[in-house]
């Protein structure tokens, strides 16, 4: 009896909690993970008969999962009195985080389900998903737009970078933060069998990490090697990783659509809907007021004219804090003029000491799919505001 103690306390002090109901999950969630979590649940809970006979069934239906192995293989230990037997090595250690990281969001998934990230403040209503990677849990959540609202659809386990986040040279081995766009897919069948079934590339760096002289190319979100379900919760060169079944579920959910933003944010926040809301208006109006009298610094007319930024035949149409070290948010636009046409501007802005806003950066944002600039243009031509604030 003693053994099976001590593997309930084992389990305990590995996950960082104590025994507790068994946690459901989102009916999004992959069956593999839904299964991993149910049986460590079991563990935990001292219900030695269905944790042995999940194991055993999880990693017959997943005979890669070395973490399921791994889970097996430490309740048998401890079972027949080997104690701490095969607790070492940086693999182990890994396998163990990863563990951990998928467990404490089982455990605290009902609690967040219908909160919303904090940065996201506004996205133009031509964008039908946003990604969102919360980087200390490890975690891409999917968001779909609807009706004005973002609205959760899955959440998946990722890997990222070796060294961490806060990428800022080519071959330091973390993965970036910042605010970016899924601008392209290559199936798995042309690229090396390190990216699994396929890969969705990103945009890094942007406009502002080359304007911050980072370094750096390919980060791309793709699937898991031969060999693994999952790798650890830090194993790759700064891509973005998720099993080869998560990221075809990925796939299927965002369809052919393109211009996809994906935020991968270091300090993620959770909010309510309504207080979302009345921070976008905050944000807003402190933007607008501090651009109020400056001259235009760029080639389009609509620089900053006025004191929302762009003049009023602008529309903002997207608003987020950028995630990072320094107080930053991103703020795009489009609108037209008879000088100029049609213009698209992207502004970065630095929180000044005093609380107010400066822009250290404006470009022209990239093209636009067809797609999402007729949608932006229908929403200008009907209404001559700016975003409500």
């Amino acid at each position: 009896m003693r053994g099976l103690f001590l593997t309930h306390r084992f389990l305990s002090a590995l996950l960082l909690t104590v025994s507790l109901p068994t946690v459901a999950l989102a009916e999004t969630e992959s069956s593999y993970e839904a299964r991993l979590v149910a049986s460590t649940d079991a563990v935990v809970g001292a219900d030695w008969s269905d944790a042995l006979s999940g194991i055993n069934s999880l990693t017959a239906d997943y005979p890669l999962s070395r973490i399921g192995h791994l889970l097996k293989a430490d309740l048998l230990f401890w079972l027949s009195g080997q104690a701490g037997a095969g607790q070492t090595g940086a693999s182990i250690a890994e396998l163990q985080k990863q563990l951990r990281l998928r467990w404490n969001h089982a455990k605290t998934f009902e609690a967040k389900k219908k909160l919303v990230p904090a940065k996201l403040l506004h996205l133009s209503e031509a964008i039908p998903f946003v990604l969102y990677v919360d980087l200390p849990s490890s975690r891409l959540h999917v968001f779909a737009q609807q009706s004005g609202r973002l609205v959760r659809l899955s959440d998946y386990y990722i890997t990222i970078g070796r060294a961490g986040f806060g990428k800022e040279r080519e071959g330091d081995l973390k993965t970036p933060v910042g605010v970016y766009r899924i601008n392209g897919y290559i199936p798995g069948g042309q690229l090396h069998a390190r990216y699994g079934v396929g890969a969705l590339t990103t945009d890094y760096p942007n406009a502002l990490d080359r304007f911050l002289n980072r370094t750096g190319y390919g980060i791309w979100l793709h699937g898991t090697e031969p060999g693994w379900v999952n790798r650890g919760p830090r194993a790759s060169e700064g891509c973005l990783t998720l099993s080869n079944s998560d990221f075809e579920q990925l796939l299927t959910q965002l369809g052919s659509h393109q211009d996809i933003p994906i935020v991968i944010d270091d300090t993620p926040q959770w909010i309510e809907t309504q207080d979302l809301d009345q921070a976008k208006k905050v944000v807003l109006a402190s933007i607008t007021a501090s651009a109020s009298g400056l001259a235009a610094s760029s080639n389009h007319h609509a620089a900053l004219t006025s004191g929302y930024g762009p003049d009023e035949g602008a529309r903002m149409t997207d608003l987020v804090l950028y995630p990072g070290k320094k107080e930053r948010a991103l703020a795009r636009w489009i609108g037209s003029s008879e000088q100029e046409g049609l213009f698209a501007v992207e502004q970065y802005w630095h929180r000044t000491d005093d609380g107010g806003w400066t822009m250290i950066l404006q470009t022209s944002e990239p093209a636009q799919t067809p797609e999402r600039l007729t949608a932006d243009l229908a929403r200008l031509n009907s209404s001559a505001k700016p975003l409500a604030h």
